[in-house]
């Protein structure tokens, strides 16, 4: 492969990531002009939650036993007392054997045992899924944790089967004292141990701060591994701020990422804070200007 592909290729693979991290439709919250102040927090609330879910890569999207929970926080209530979550896990259908318990710190933790395996809505599934953690209106803390787990159709043949361990754990926090202040941040390590021996690596972390008009991610750093022995990594190299007053703006107005896949190093430049669709992607010592709006039209 030559150089020239190779380069081709990471710069594809930029623009995809930016295409994915941000829409419109994901990070704009409706406004009209009798929307109240009360309406519009709760608004930008759904909003964060929809937008990090996709800025983080969808960091955590599992399903365990046909119930899919995805989204970096909020979990209908579930970690808000041991009787809503045991309320709340009396509508799951699930092979797995459930049990509550109330921690010392608080907190309470949800575990779906499959054991050896079970067939669970059409899946057979193995291992154990563990969810952790407390809410309230204003904050949250959690934990979603895997141990020998898996999952495939009840009729399919997995040549390479593999199982996955690690965890996933999130914060969040709502200020209303001195106008919205908004808080959240996670962290993330996963590992998929395949049956001949060849495994799979990612761990991240990261941080943003948010208020009603927009936000800033300060942190979002992630390294793993591929089953070709590639590593790669990510990291914020000058926080990317997202600007809610730009109306016709689909991605960060400012800040930079910085990446690495093996020898190879590029980065991407959302600019000094223009409402613009224009980021640039530094790479092998080229600059490459992408402007979505015309590629969009």
């Amino acid at each position: 492969m030559t150089m020239k592909t190779k380069s081709f290729r990471v710069v594809a693979a930029l623009v995809m990531i930016v295409l994915y991290a941000c829409t419109e439709e994901q990070v704009k919250p409706e406004t009209t002009k009798n929307t109240t102040e009360t309406e519009r927090i709760v608004l930008l609330k759904t909003e964060l939650d929809r937008t990090t879910f996709n800025l983080f890569g969808s960091a955590f999207k599992s399903k365990a036993g046909g119930r899919e929970q995805a989204g970096i926080h909020r979990f209908g209530g579930l970690f808000r007392s041991k009787a809503e979550a045991a309320r709340r896990a009396e509508g799951w259908d699930t092979c797995a054997l459930l049990t509550i318990t109330e921690n010392n710190d608080g907190t309470y933790t949800v575990i779906l045992n499959f054991g050896e395996g079970c067939e669970d809505n059409g899946k057979f599934i193995t291992g154990v899924v563990a969810f952790t953690g407390s809410e309230t209106d204003s904050s949250g803390v959690f934990t979603i944790a895997f141990d020998k787990f898996s999952e495939r159709n009840v009729d399919e043949i997995v040549e390479n089967p593999a199982t996955v361990n690690g965890f996933y754990e999130g914060s969040w926090g709502i200020s209303l004292g001195n106008g919205l202040q908004y808080v959240e941040a996670f962290k993330t390590a996963f590992e998929v141990n395949y049956a001949d021996g060849s495994r799979e690596t990612i761990a991240g972390e990261g941080e943003l701060v948010g208020d009603i008009d927009g936000f800033v991610v300060n942190k979002y750093n992630f390294a793993g591994s591929n089953l070709n022995n590639d590593v790669y990594a990510a990291f914020v190299v000058n926080p990317m701020v997202y600007d809610f007053n730009c109306n016709t703006t689909t991605i960060f107005t400012k800040g930079t990422e910085a990446f690495k896949f093996n020898d190879e190093s590029a980065a991407i430049d959302f600019g000094e804070g223009v409402c613009d669709n224009i980021f640039t992607i530094l790479l092998d010592g080229v600059t490459i200007i992408i402007d979505l709006d015309k590629i969009d039209s």
